[in-house]
């Protein structure tokens, strides 16, 4: 997954405030067949530790068994990060407005995400756990069911490369926990890689 922000100050000074967001996350199966991408553009306003954000997401799911379907989103979020001595820690919550082909219905979901990174001051390795929790805020015809949905845990070291400022890479173990309505809930067991880049 890369998830890249950075101000447009470049482009002019008085834009030091206005931010961009993008994102993009290709997934595969334990076969290593493609599963899902999403691309998630957006912009943000920034202000002390806090920004506020805009943005769209595409989606294109291609679930074993079924045939593959377009999903589109408008998402909103407060992003909220600062540091504790050595410890960062971030929050996002973020409210989405989801569209997808297969029905009608506008669905509405809301994501709380909580981060805690730590440096352990060996050659710019450090440590990151992240926990995202997901509820559905009502019911579609294309099969969302209001409630908890799922949880997102992660955990792995990280590291900065000298060789490009800005950029973090995260190799981690990512749990998945799907509560679904109807059918047993499911576990699955990821591995994920991240590439996070900041521009300042």
């Amino acid at each position: 997954m890369f998830f890249g922000q950075g101000s447009f100050e470049p482009l002019n000074l008085s834009l030091a405030r206005l931010r961009w967001w993008f994102d993009l996350q290709p997934r595969l199966t334990e076969d290593s067949d493609f599963n899902q991408l999403l691309v998630r553009p957006g912009v943000g306003y920034a202000f002390g530790d806090a920004s506020l954000w805009l943005g769209y997401a595409y989606i294109l799911d291609d679930p074993a068994n079924r045939s593959s379907f377009d999903e589109h989103r408008i998402w909103q979020q407060f992003l909220y990060s600062r540091s504790f001595g050595s410890l960062g820690a971030q929050s996002r919550t973020r409210l989405e407005q989801r569209f997808v082909e297969t029905g009608s219905d506008t669905g509405w979901r809301f994501r709380e995400f909580v981060k805690l990174t730590h440096p352990l001051g060996i050659d710019r390795f450090g440590i990151a756990a992240y926990d995202e929790v997901f509820f559905d805020l009502n019911d579609t015809d294309w099969g969302a069911d209001a409630g908890f949905t799922q949880n997102r845990l992660f955990v792995g070291p990280s590291w900065k490369p000298v060789a490009i400022p800005g950029l973090t890479i995260e190799l981690g173990y990512l749990n998945q926990y799907l509560n679904r309505e109807g059918r047993a809930d499911a576990m699955n067991h990821i591995a994920s890689l991240n590439f996070l880049y900041s521009a300042r």
